[in-house]
């Protein structure tokens, strides 16, 4: 016996297509957000910065990314050149200039790894065994700071301890 489709069976069809099409207009959007970000979302830009940092511009030897040289970490965040340390930038440059930044504000930061990466204090220089160089290891940016900022952080190790470097931009 031929039957014709019922009203359940077209209830039951006309149900799946709506909850199909639901489905796709609720994550169709999120699939294209990390390309649509804000001007002034960065943190690909932070990201960046704190892997140069740990990587190569403070690192003891690129060969051991994370190992950083004391003494170039200090000459970096007292903004001042530290006498024998060969560092291979000039440490009264801007960090936005040093890491490539352009008109952006860079924080960098450097904390013990168990206090919180945005709001823990920073770690003092004399904690540096090497370094003859006192205060806090905080390199600050000279505008103020807008709402948006985007932080990003590696665990590294100075003599060998461990820190959290931390790296604001906004």
């Amino acid at each position: 016996m031929n039957r014709a489709q019922t009203v359940i069976d077209f209830g039951v069809g006309a149900s799946v297509f709506i909850i199909a099409v639901g489905v796709v207009f609720a994550f169709v959007p999120a699939i294209f957000e990390p390309f649509s970000g804000a001007a002034s979302s960065t943190p690909v830009v932070a990201d960046r910065a704190v892997d140069h940092l740990s990587g190569s511009l403070l690192a003891a030897d690129p060969a051991a990314p994370g190992v950083l040289s004391p003494a170039c970490t200090a000459a970096f965040m007292n903004a001042t050149n530290v006498s024998g340390a060969d560092c291979g930038f000039d440490a009264a440059d801007s960090p936005a200039g040093l890491l490539g930044l352009g008109d952006r504000e860079v924080n960098v930061t450097l904390r013990h790894p168990e206090d919180s990466p945005r709001t823990g204090p920073p770690v003092d220089a004399s904690d540096l065994d090497s370094v003859a160089v006192d205060g806090p290891l905080t390199r600050e940016a000279r505008r103020s700071r807008p709402t948006d900022v985007t932080v990003s952080s590696r665990i590294v190790s100075i003599e060998g301890d461990q820190y959290r470097l931390v790296v604001k931009v906004w």
